[in-house]
């Protein structure tokens, strides 16, 4: 009785153990590099996980902006003139979003606004209303980022080449060189990101053969 109570214990414990390397691993993918990234999203209600009717004014997927590990969002609103007021959370406050390109025609408008951690919900406040039903609202919703989406588009190394390469066409040469160069530099730190799963499999083999040596020491014990 002693023995499977103890295994069941181990067990226990091992399956702690992997779900907190694992949550570490989730919170290192928020890490990214400097560069342009698409990644999709949904918006939910509030108060549970839900998606908002909200959810069908924003197009996707979203655009995110690194530099120096800040990221900024942008996003493009349909039915731009029914959402009248749109902010989101950084820190305890609501700043209103920057409008940063608005298509009246089309009615829609693109805007942009800091995101702290895209692995966690972006609480947002908007105000919605349509003149024609005499709909008025406000509402908070939640944005949800699918950090499994999250695609490189532009690279800040590229950027940065093409602009140089713009202000001195005599060097085209040697730009060539250091674009290779610079795409290696941003090549070579995204194998960092196999760490967190060497991680794993490092606590993984610790833990199981700390559990092996608990288990026949007691066998010997016992016998």
């Amino acid at each position: 009785m002693k023995k499977r109570v103890s295994t069941t214990v181990c067990v226990l414990m091992l399956i702690w153990i992997i779900q907190s390397a694992i949550s570490s691993i989730a919170l290192a993918a928020s890490n990214v590099s400097d560069g342009t990234y698409s990644i999709d999203y949904v918006i939910t209600k509030a108060e549970n996980d839900s998606a908002s009717m909200a959810n069908d004014y924003f197009e996707k997927p979203a655009i995110l902006k690194v530099k120096n590990g800040e990221i900024t969002a942008q996003i493009q609103m349909n039915h731009s003139k029914w959402i009248t007021v749109f902010k989101t959370a950084k820190g305890t406050d609501f700043p209103s979003a920057e409008v940063i390109k608005s298509n009246q025609v089309e009615d829609t408008r693109v805007v942009q606004f800091a995101i702290e951690d895209i692995s966690k919900p972006l609480l947002s406040k908007i105000h919605v209303t349509v003149k024609d039903i005499d709909y008025d609202h406000d509402y908070t919703i939640r944005f949800l980022f699918d950090t499994n989406t999250l695609k490189l588009t532009e690279s800040a190394a590229k950027v940065d080449t093409t602009s140089k390469a713009l202000v001195s066409s005599s060097t085209s040469v040697s730009s060539k060189i250091g674009v290779a160069q610079q795409e290696k530099i941003v090549v070579n730190p995204q194998t960092g990101d196999d760490t967190p799963m060497k991680l794993l499999v490092g606590v993984l083999i610790v833990s199981g053969a700390s559990i092996a040596a608990l288990l026949i020491s007691k066998r010997r014990r016992v016998q």
